[in-house]
């Protein structure tokens, strides 16, 4: 059950809502009747209309000079309140700043030390790259004169390889002209029979003069400007 709170006029009594009139000695009156009745008694203003009690002058003076005390002291401790707590932001406001410029300077001296090494890297490294382009050229270089130096050795290699193949087949040729000679000089009832040797025969063991080669006949669709008959008596 809810109870509100009405009126304390005696022939009122309705239910107050967000205004009302309200005594010290803890009596409510709504706006209408409490506007009338402290209107009418207005040289006893400081009397309840509902019980009649009041304070007197020198009570009420007390009562508001101790008030005006208090808001007073109050007022005093929260504007020493507010002032350490200004003065304590301040000084750390101050040590912050003093951080803060002691880091600046810090910073502005790292990135010095930064900017001078980055430059003196740069400047190793475009060293660095000089000595590389001129060990590239120089290889370069050496790789070209290689290279015309193996070209020149292939090629006196091919020449000497070619003159001894030269005077072998010079050798062979004037071998096998002696060879015809001597075989025109065999007697007539000396049959001459010409059987090519195999590889795989092993049968027969010839000796060969080191200045007197074997015609090799496989080879004798090659050379068709010589041809091996023996000589009839």
């Amino acid at each position: 059950m809810t109870l509100d709170i009405v009126c304390n006029f005696r022939k009122c009594r309705k239910s107050l809502s967000s205004h009302a009139w309200v005594t010290t000695c803890s009596h409510a009156f709504c706006i209408e009747h409490g506007q009338r009745e402290f209107k009418r008694n207005a040289e006893n203003s400081l009397t309840c209309p509902a019980c009649g009690t009041g304070m007197k002058p020198d009570v009420i003076m007390d009562i508001a000079m101790r008030a005006m005390s208090f808001w007073s002291y109050q007022v005093e401790q929260e504007t020493l309140y507010q002032e350490s707590v200004a003065k304590h932001s301040k000084d750390k406001l101050q040590c912050l700043e003093e951080v803060n410029t002691l880091n600046v300077q810090k910073l502005k001296a790292e990135l010095e030390t930064c900017k001078r090494k980055v430059n003196s890297l740069q400047s190793e490294f475009n060293k660095k790259r000089k000595q590389a382009e001129e060990l590239t050229a120089r290889l370069e270089e050496k790789t070209r004169q290689i290279q015309k130096l193996t070209f020149q050795l292939d090629t006196q290699k091919r020449k000497e390889f070619r003159l001894p193949n030269f005077e072998d087949k010079n050798d062979n040729q004037e071998t096998c002209i002696n060879i015809t000679e001597l075989v025109g000089k065999r007697a007539a009832s000396e049959a001459f029979v010409f059987k090519p040797m195999k590889d795989t025969d092993t049968s027969r063991h010839l000796i060969c003069s080191p200045k007197t080669p074997l015609f090799d006949f496989r080879q004798k669709n090659k050379r068709p400007g010589f041809q091996f008959k023996p000589i009839r008596s």
